[in-house]
């Protein structure tokens, strides 16, 4: 390979991650790395004494059905996705002690899609958030090159005092769900930066309303009707509280966008109002929010969605997603202004961002370096150079290199 251009970031913002959860999970047993047979050793070896989150389950690679749960260990093992558990017969008893919703509902996914901010805020409380796991996440960031992040769900007051009391503070923006909004002091919501909703699921887990079914049939869903979802919207905007939105396939974007126009109508505004991912929005749907001033969080990372979910996407989604060209040079969308980057820390940091920004599967998905970095944004409260990468334009690839 011939790496003849080098590219420096300042150290970035991240503007969609889930650091309190993250950082939560820091420590726990991983499977994110390890083949089926080598991911049932280590549930098979878990403690049989109590209850273990596990982290890192990738469906393609490991199936955990009935068959393969019973006889576990007391396990809930957490989709790489965050859309998605699988949960032991023998972990029940000690789930139903800490939320007895859950332990009834956890056979029905989708009560766990309605429900998955609910999920992240005890998969959080589970795993125990402290000074020293926020530290060590924190510092794991910087050495990507990544300086500051926002929390698109932080897990409650506790974890919102944990972070607060940190030296990372300034370099940590906090949204809450509206559950845990609802519980927060005055003081506590002032730190906030607004109330963040889910109007679908996820392409892993099959869930994301997109405009046609998935290649096995499967069909995504909205979570809320639109009744509910413009009271649930009308509540937030009394809050005073910016939205922020989870919306990946056309049919929830559409939802979201036909009832902010109808609140609006009825004079009910918000400070400000983001979509995240928006990874099949059309380029009517990009017009409508240019012109509605809705600025969009997207995750350049997820182009590898094309690549990575071939099997369960159809062809033409497989070439619609994420369409930064269209949302660049059609829809008037600039690059750190009203289009951010972020990347739901699947992974975190630049380098696997940038490779799929230089070389997507589809040319409709290119940013330029330029684009990239004004996306994503510097860093908030610390300065430097945060990362370099060496590119190689005829091999397709990149390769981190040593700062400075």
């Amino acid at each position: 390979m011939s790496y003849e251009r080098i590219l420096r970031f300042p150290f970035l913002h991240d503007h969609h991650s889930h650091v309190s959860l993250y950082a939560s999970f820091e420590g726990l047993q991983d499977l994110s790395n390890l083949s089926g047979a080598a991911a049932m050793r280590l549930l098979a070896g878990l403690p049989r004494d109590r209850l273990s989150l596990v982290k890192g389950w990738r469906t393609d690679r490991l199936p955990l059905g009935p068959p393969e749960l019973a006889g576990l260990p007391p396990a809930l093992v957490v989709n790489a996705s965050l859309h998605g558990y699988a949960l032991s017969p023998s972990a029940l008893p000690f789930v139903r002690e800490l939320w007895p919703e859950f332990a009834e509902k956890a056979a029905d996914p989708a009560w766990g899609e309605r429900n998955l901010p609910r999920l992240f805020v005890f998969y959080s409380r589970v795993a125990g958030l402290d000074a020293e796991k926020l530290t060590t996440f924190m510092e794991r960031m910087e050495v990507l090159g990544i300086g500051s992040l926002e929390d698109m769900t932080i897990a409650g007051e506790d974890a919102l005092s944990v972070v607060s009391a940190s030296a990372y503070a300034g370099r940590i923006k906090p949204w809450a769900t509206p559950e845990v909004y609802r519980g927060l002091s005055t003081h506590s919501r002032d730190r906030c930066e607004g109330v963040k909703i889910f109007l679908d699921g996820a392409i892993g887990a099959r869930s994301a309303a997109l405009d046609a079914a998935f290649l096995d049939g499967a069909e995504g869903a909205l979570l809320y009707s639109d009744a509910e979802l413009s009271a649930l919207l009308s509540e937030i905007a009394l809050f005073g509280a910016c939205l922020s939105a989870h919306a990946i396939g056309h049919e929830a974007i559409g939802q979201v966008l036909r009832c902010l126009e109808g609140l609006a109508r009825d004079g009910v505004e918000f400070p400000a109002v983001r979509l995240e991912h928006v990874q099949f929005i059309s380029a009517s749907q990009a017009r409508g929010c240019k012109e509605a001033g809705i600025a969009l969080s997207v995750q350049p990372n997820f182009n590898a969605d094309s690549v990575d979910y071939a099997d369960r996407l159809i062809p033409r989604h497989l070439a619609e997603n994420d369409p930064f060209r269209m949302l660049i040079d059609e829809a008037g969308f600039v690059p750190g202004a009203d289009l951010l980057f972020g990347s739901d820390g699947m992974p975190h940091g630049p380098e696997n961002a940038l490779h799929w920004s230089l070389f997507p599967r589809f040319e409709g998905q290119r940013l330029t370096p330029e684009e990239f970095e004004a996306g994503y944004g510097p860093a908030r409260g610390m300065g430097g150079e945060g990362s370099a990468f060496a590119i190689d334009e005829e091999g397709r690839a990149i390769r981190k290199i040593p700062v400075g």
